[in-house]
């Protein structure tokens, strides 16, 4: 009797262990905190974020942080999904922050789905006037629909460097100043 209410909690154990592990499964996090000595010079912003791995035509929940160490300045974010995906809540295109001493965290909820597997992204693309000029800094989600696999080659542009490295084309924009003498 003592063997098999035994052998019965570990089975109970494993198959809730088991449970955990596949909820834990359905999301996707990612942060670039803690990642300075690899980071491109740009705007002084992190992302984290977290997703849920949906099948094709459910709802994935999207929760992006960024995280600013300015004290003042305006922040606007442009957003762009792949084309496969779809907004399911209020389509946002751009959003501005103020940025403050007092708020270090800007929070972007979005819900997304897709018709077919695959894996998309939501790309971001930040800049931030501080006063002393505008600096960008461009990032991407990655949003998993069913297994999730990359079934078709990208249509983003790919060149490659003088040095055989790949060199990915994204938008971008940029600022000309003239001096006067």
């Amino acid at each position: 009797m003592k063997t098999t209410k035994l052998l019965l909690s570990c089975l109970l154990m494993v198959g809730a262990t088991t449970q955990m592990s596949m909820a834990e499964e359905k999301v996707a996090k990612g942060t670039t905190l803690g990642f300075k000595h690899c980071m491109k010079p740009g705007a002084p912003v992190d992302i984290t974020y977290t997703t849920t791995k949906v099948k094709v035509d459910e709802v994935s929940e999207v929760n992006i942080i960024l995280t600013t160490t300015l004290q003042s300045g305006e922040m606007e974010v442009t957003i762009n999904l792949d084309e496969a995906l779809t907004q399911i809540d209020e389509p946002l295109e751009s959003i501005k922050f103020m940025i403050s001493a007092v708020q270090k965290e800007y929070p972007i909820r979005m819900k997304v789905s897709a018709k077919k597997d695959g894996l998309y992204y939501v790309r971001l693309l930040t800049k931030i006037d501080s006063g002393n000029g505008a600096r960008m800094r461009a990032m991407a989600v990655p949003i998993y629909v069913g297994d999730g696999k990359l079934k078709q080659k990208s249509r983003q542009v790919i060149m490659k460097a003088m040095g055989g490295e790949n060199i990915s084309v994204s938008k971008a924009e940029e600022t000309i100043t003239f001096i006067e003498n």
